[in-house]
């Protein structure tokens, strides 16, 4: 028989068990041994959907065990009341119920005996886990996709050791996950900042704003030196007491950030020299709107740089056949045909005058091969073409005075030798009859005196005439050799003796020359007169053959040419200061001689004569 002090205990008990299962937050179930429910508290009917009066007295399995799970939920069950010992008695199970409306609801379940008045029962205990299995999921799969993205995501603690990280983390530095684990960051990257950041006011921004971000650079396991982009931001974990840890973004921008100081030292660069170039810069956009204009260029057409730009350069400083000219080429460009070109043209100034300039064109495209704009790169040529045009004129005007100066050349050579032929027929009859005069009348009568003087004045104005003629023939181009073999030493003395000079000595052996006999015989009687106007006369005549030439050498004992004249002594009407006033000649004798000797394919040269005088040298060409 149970004693009163029992049953106070369980009737306790039993208070104390209603007050858990009427107010407790976990669902609490009771089940016989039938399996048939016997409680069911108000945390249960909020889990499972089933009133406590429609659930009371059925069988729990088939109310809310999916039916794939019952078959071994029964098992269970009969095991326990066979044996005692069941495998889930006393430990927590996942598994999924069926609520009152027929979703499935996951909750841990617990499944205790109990002993209530000498009977078996048990009691379930059901606690909803389907926001934590979700919330599990939901964290698998973060971290699935933490390990996907690939930028470095480090966790660490506010100090800098590092709690995990992802694989993004370990291909970009080097390092494993387990030999970075509670590492500083810092040191193992060896951190350094952009700027004057420092590690204390990261650490300082991550407190007070919970986030930070900057450019740092970190160093690999291999050494090689990144910089990343990072960011961070200060997380506390749900529920939790502990430190918050830092969640970290590094993102490689090494060849970007490389890539974008280049473009900057490069754009530094383009500007300074677009900026400051002695040459007219212009970037034109493709309907002829400025975009931009430099000083150079602006101050070649009187106007400040941001006057111009906006401006349209085709319609309001270009003339409309340059603006033809141009609309051609930039289509070739366009084409790819050219990647540049060069264009001569006149751009308006502010004064309202014309400009002249030289440009070049070049096209610039983008990553497509589209065309974006045009770089217009001007040097003013106005002086240039000032000077060119100054310098046609010159030119046009020089060549109308030489038309003139030629045409009177001409007249006076036409004149002269007019004038030559005309005088030649009267000069032949004084001459002649002076001659037949002096035959009849002695000279030293005073007739025959003043015959003599005719005579010798007659024939001093042939010799003018003669050369004058010469001299006409050279001027006009009209001297023409025809030449013939001719035996020199044979020809030397019949010159000689019409000349009057047959005492003149002829050595050196005989050869045979090609020459015009007139013209042979006029140079050597000019050398003869020359020589007896200016040093006593030729002593003596040198025939001899050379190498490829026949050398006619005629020597005299004279004074010989003065150094400073002898670069002019063949030149016309040129004759020695010091004999131009005592000696009568009209200075063409040698200019004749030399191209009477060119004619023939001849040269003549003066050479000092070793003895004293005077060597003058026809080297004619052998038979």
């Amino acid at each position: 028989m149970r004693s009163p002090a029992v049953d106070a205990a369980e009737r306790a008990e039993l208070e104390r068990l209603r007050q858990v299962v009427a107010t407790g937050p976990t669902g609490l179930v009771g089940i016989d041994e039938a399996g048939l429910v016997t409680m069911w508290n108000p945390a249960a009917v909020t889990l499972l959907g089933w009133p406590s009066e429609e659930i009371v007295g059925k069988p729990l399995i088939e109310t809310v065990i999916p039916e794939e799970l019952r078959e071994a939920h029964a098992a269970g069950m009969a095991r326990y009341l066979s044996t005692g010992h069941p495998v889930v008695i006393g430990q927590p199970v996942n598994l999924p119920a069926l609520h009152r409306d027929g979703r499935r609801i996951d909750v841990e379940l617990i499944i205790w005996p109990s002993w209530v008045r000498g009977q078996r029962h048990f009691y379930a205990f059901l606690r909803d886990t389907s926001a934590q299995r979700a919330s599990e999921e939901r964290l698998q799969r973060q971290a699935i996709l933490l390990e996907l993205i690939p930028a470095a995501i480090i966790v660490r603690d506010l100090d800098g050791t590092i709690q995990w990280w992802n694989n993004g983390a370990g291909e970009l530095y080097g390092w494993s996950r387990s030999a970075a684990r509670g590492k500083l960051t810092h040191r193992l990257l060896g951190t350094t900042f952009a700027g004057d950041g420092s590690i204390a006011e990261q650490t300082e921004a991550l407190t007070r704003d919970g986030r930070w971000e900057g450019q740092v650079q970190h160093l690999t396991a291999t050494g090689r030196t990144l910089t990343v982009l990072s960011r961070q931001v200060l997380h506390r974990i749900a529920g939790s007491d502990g430190p918050p840890q830092v969640l970290e973004i590094n993102t490689d921008i090494t060849a970007a950030r490389a890539a974008e100081q280049a473009l900057a030292l490069n754009e530094q660069r383009f500007r300074a020299q677009f900026t400051d170039s002695a040459a007219g810069q212009v970037i034109r956009a493709l309907d002829g709107t400025l975009i931009a204009v430099n000083k150079a260029f602006a101050a070649m057409v009187g106007r400040h740089p941001e006057d111009l730009v906006g401006r349209n350069v085709d319609e309001e400083l270009m003339r409309p056949e340059d603006r033809r000219v141009a609309h051609h080429r930039i289509a070739a460009l366009f084409a790819g045909e050219a990647d540049s070109y060069i264009q001569e043209l006149r751009v308006r100034h502010a004064d309202d005058r014309w400009v002249d300039l030289e440009s070049t064109v070049s096209v610039v495209r983008d990553p497509d091969g589209r065309p974006r704009h045009l770089i217009i790169v001007c040097t003013d040529i106005s002086a240039r073409r000032a000077a060119e045009r100054a310098r046609d004129q010159a030119a046009a005007a020089l060549a109308e005075r030489n038309a003139e100066l030629e045409t009177a050349d001409q007249l006076k050579l036409d004149i002269i030798g007019m004038l030559g032929h005309e005088i030649s027929n009267p000069l032949s009859a004084i001459i002649g009859y002076s001659d037949l005069l002096a035959d009849e009348l002695a000279e030293d009568t005073p007739h025959g005196h003043a015959v003599a003087v005719i005579g010798r004045h007659a024939q001093r104005l042939d010799d003018i005439v003669r050369e004058v003629l010469a001299m006409v023939t050279i001027d006009t181009g009209n001297l023409h050799a025809v030449r013939r073999t001719i035996s020199l030493r044979s020809e030397v003395h019949q010159i000689l003796e019409a000349d009057g000079s047959a005492h003149i000595p002829v050595t050196g052996d005989d050869a045979d020359i090609l020459f015009h006999p007139g013209h042979l015989q006029q140079i050597l009687v000019n050398l003869l007169s020359n020589a007896a106007k200016y040093a006593g006369g030729v002593t003596g005549i040198d025939i001899r053959a050379e190498t490829g030439r026949v050398l006619i050498r005629l020597a005299d004992n004279g004074p010989g040419v003065p150094e400073e004249f002898r670069p002019h002594l063949f030149d016309r009407l040129t004759r020695a200061g010091g004999t131009a006033s005592t000696v009568k000649g009209t200075g063409l004798g040698l200019y004749i001689v030399r191209n009477l000797a060119r004619a023939n394919n001849a040269e003549v040269h003066h050479e000092p004569n070793p003895g004293g005088g005077s060597l003058f040298v026809l080297a004619a060409e052998p038979a």
